[in-house]
């Protein structure tokens, strides 16, 4: 019992002279400062220059320049900036508000070209203008005077339509812009379009698409120089899709114009393809349908004046059809036709024999052989009233192959015609031979 009482007499003094003994509570709260400003210093560390690039530059106060008459333009390289922020780890890294801002009111000296403006920090929470670094510190502002010109909108259509359709026109409102930027970026403009999907469409529809200026050599301009012009509201124009209908196996006439060397006459004309598609409005479908269904090429187009022999000649179906009459040929279908005017001589005919009646000799067991075309042409001469009565079944084509291996081969071909007819040329015929497959036994 006394050990305890006198414990406790001596824990009191302790006490009371902890108590008493500021200078020790001094350097406690300073060591705990110490300890504290050095547990910070580790979870949140100040970062240095910690870069943010590709920021773009936004223009404040443009009409300090536009009011004035003129007009400016920043290049590509100059529309964005790097910037470099200085401070605590927490505030400064995996920022997304990073902003800056060119205020053309502020430009250094106005009697330069190109003039220059700062680029400064916008307000961004936590990072004053002392701790950011921008590069570059100032960007070049090319002023000029204000150039205006109006320019016609051409639609255009991308992607395929549904089915049996086509795009027959594409059509904008408004039909044309005007124009309003600087004088030399204006100039460089040479069309404006709007272009949009025509994916699957099975019925006319107008859609809105952003315009697109194209320049002198037919390449796109940046979509930045739209920022520079006054256009329309948000650069963007309606375009009015109108399909058309698909008809097909639309037939080819061919028709030709003069008289064949003497002696000698037209027998007959032939064109590849036979049939053709072409879409068009209802209104043009049945204009077509009216003519049977038949597109005819011209006279003036194929002249045979003066031909002794065959005339080939390739006819483009645009110089046959056109937009105005609300018909064209559809991409998928060959924008030309090829026409052969079979010139003989008088008292002659030319029959088409099928490839397939071709007898074969000499073909090697392990070969097969096969046509590039599926009939050849063999002209006859006799009298009308027999050339009248000749039938393709009376005459007899021969092909010799023997001793020919796989490949391709042009072959003359024998012909044998019945009594009181005459082969007026040589007739040829183009063989590809191929390895038969062989057959597991």
């Amino acid at each position: 019992r006394r050990v305890l009482q006198e414990y406790g007499k001596d824990g009191q003094s302790m006490k009371k002279k902890l108590a008493n003994n500021l200078s020790l509570k001094v350097i406690s709260v300073l060591i705990a400062c110490v300890i504290w400003i050095l547990v910070s210093g580790t979870v949140d560390p100040v970062r240095t220059n910690v870069r943010y690039s590709g920021v773009k530059v936004e223009v404040k106060n443009d009409g300090y320049i536009l009011d004035a008459g003129k007009s400016y333009q920043i290049a590509d390289e100059y529309q964005t900036v790097t910037v470099y922020v200085t401070g605590k780890k927490s505030v400064v890294e995996g920022r997304t508000d990073i902003a800056v801002e060119a205020d053309l009111t502020q430009i250094v000296n106005m009697d330069t070209n190109p003039a220059y403006v700062p680029v400064t920090l916008k307000s961004v929470s936590g990072i004053s203008e002392e701790d950011v670094t921008i590069i570059p510190k100032t960007i070049p502002v090319t002023i000029e005077d204000t150039a205006t010109k109006e320019f016609l909108v051409t639609g255009m259509s991308t992607g395929t339509p549904g089915s049996g359709y086509v795009v027959g026109e594409c059509t904008t409102d408004p039909e044309k812009i005007q124009i309003q930027g600087p004088e030399s970026v204006v100039n460089k403009i040479k069309s404006v379009v709007a272009t949009v999907s025509a994916d699957g469409m099975t019925m006319d529809a107008t859609k809105k698409a952003k315009i697109t200026l194209i320049d002198q050599n037919g390449e796109p301009m940046s979509e930045e120089y739209l920022q520079f012009f006054n256009i329309s509201d948000d650069h963007y124009v309606n375009v009015l899709m109108k399909l058309w209908r698909v008809q097909d196996d639309v037939k080819i006439k061919a028709n030709y114009s003069g008289t064949p060397a003497k002696g000698y006459q037209v027998d007959k004309i032939t064109t590849t393809p036979e049939t053709i598609s072409i879409a068009g409005s209802e209104a043009a479908l049945k204009k077509l349908e009216d003519n049977g269904n038949t597109l005819e090429i011209p006279g003036e187009l194929i002249n045979v004046d003066g031909i002794n022999s065959d005339l080939e000649a390739n006819v483009k179906l645009s110089a046959l059809i056109s937009e105005e009459d609300e018909l064209k040929i559809p991409e998928e279908v060959g924008q030309s036709v090829a026409v052969k005017v079979s010139i003989l001589p008088y008292g002659s005919r030319e029959y088409d024999l099928k490839t397939d009646a071709i007898q074969i000799q000499g073909l090697a067991s392990d070969l097969r052989a096969s046509y590039n075309k599926d009939k050849i042409s063999i002209r006859v001469k006799g009298t009308e009233a027999n050339l009248d009565a000749l039938k393709t079944g009376d005459i007899k084509a021969v092909i010799d192959l023997t001793g020919k291996t796989a490949g391709e081969y042009t072959i003359p071909v024998t012909i044998t015609l019945p009594d009181g007819y005459e082969q007026v040329e040589e007739v040829q015929a183009t063989v590809q031979l191929n390895q038969a497959e062989k057959t597991s036994e």
